[in-house]
């Protein structure tokens, strides 16, 4: 992104309005943040300056997650991303263009060489003198090399029509790797984000429920202190495996990031989105890690989930923190339970 330079009060009022952001908001004094709300109070870039400000009578923690998510979207690797997709989806559209010509163009061929295979034969009875039948002569062996061209022509395009058919299913499988988390399976941060979005639109367009539920795994940094890494990795894909096998078809479940996952329920309400929070705490909290050593039981697994159901209008930013308000009540709460957003005290939102 290019910027043109400010006036040196107007760069010092932006310097100082970026200060106080992220001192009030208790944000992380990075460049990234800086550069961020430089940026919004600026109003040099119009998604940052509409995203914040849109989130700007919220709660701190909905303001500060619409702000992480500006970094990673906007800013951040992801950007780069859905550039890439969004380019992929015209390219696509190009090469469906071509494969219906390369499609008409072999039918066309083919009635050309039909026709030439008249013109050979209504030319090759012709009677006349000496020039008219070396003009004929001539006539009849461009057309014959016309007609081989004209097949090999065929053949080629045919054989460009099933490379690109093979080139868009490459696209759509890297597009699906790129969406999904290695390590669970299952949905990634990336993939979060555009399904979000596309859920919100339609539940906004439709006018259908949509509930979305925070959850992480209960004091998982003690596990991995505990018990390692590689252990600490097998809980994750248990718990991305649960996750998978215990929703329906439209839902998606995702990994967030670490060990914070999400559910993304579309045409589903506050209450149905509880009892599938819940459905899933109860399966989760059954699991158990054991040693196969000795056979021995070495953790049990919990999760904490917050719900919260999209109001019309809002930004999925808006709705992620009010699921995490709900999240944080839970841990609140003494952690292992389900809290929806109408849970959370004025005490819990003031702190965040």
């Amino acid at each position: 992104m290019l910027y043109e330079f400010d006036d040196k009060n107007d760069t010092k009022r932006f310097c100082e309005t970026a200060i106080q952001l992220i001192e009030s908001y208790d944000i992380r004094s990075t460049p990234d943040y800086f550069r961020l709300f430089y940026d919004y109070a600026s109003e040099r870039d119009p998604v940052v300056s509409a995203t914040l400000r849109d989130v700007s009578d919220e709660t701190p923690e909905v303001f500060r997650r619409a702000a992480e998510d500006l970094l990673y979207n906007h800013y951040g690797e992801d950007r780069n991303f859905r550039l890439l997709t969004e380019t992929g989806d015209a390219m696509q559209d190009q090469i469906q263009h071509v494969v219906d010509q390369v499609s008409h163009a072999g039918e066309d061929v083919g009635e050309f060489g039909t026709a030439l295979d008249g013109l050979e034969n209504g030319l090759g009875s012709i009677e006349g003198g000496r020039a008219m039948q070396t003009i004929v002569s001539q006539m009849i062996v461009a057309t014959r090399q016309m007609k081989v061209k004209s097949e090999q022509l065929e053949q080629d395009l045919k054989q460009s029509a099933n490379e690109i058919s093979n080139l868009q299913e490459k696209l759509e499988e890297s597009r699906r790797e790129a969406l999904t988390d290695d390590l669970t399976g299952i949905t990634n941060r990336a993939g979060f984000d555009r399904t979000l979005q596309r859920r919100a639109d339609k539940a906004a367009a439709s006018g259908e429920p949509l509930t979305l539920v925070m959850c992480d795994i209960d004091h998982f940094k003690r596990f991995n202190d505990a018990y390692g890494h590689q252990l600490g990795d097998q809980v994750l894909k248990l718990v991305g495996a649960v996750m998978r096998d215990g929703l329906k078809g439209r839902d998606t479940p995702c990994r967030y990031g670490g060990e914070e996952f999400a559910l993304i329920l579309p045409e589903t309400d506050m209450v149905g989105g509880s009892k599938v929070a819940e459905n899933m705490r109860q399966a989760i909290s059954s699991k158990r890690i054991i040693r196969k050593s000795t056979g021995e039981e070495i953790a049990r697994v919990t999760m904490s989930f917050g719900v919260a159901e999209y109001r019309n209008g809002e930004s999925p930013a808006a709705l992620v923190g009010r699921a995490d308000a709900a999240l944080y009540q839970a841990k609140s709460d003494g952690r292992n339970r389900v809290s929806m957003e109408a849970d959370v005290t004025p005490k819990l939102v003031a702190a965040n």
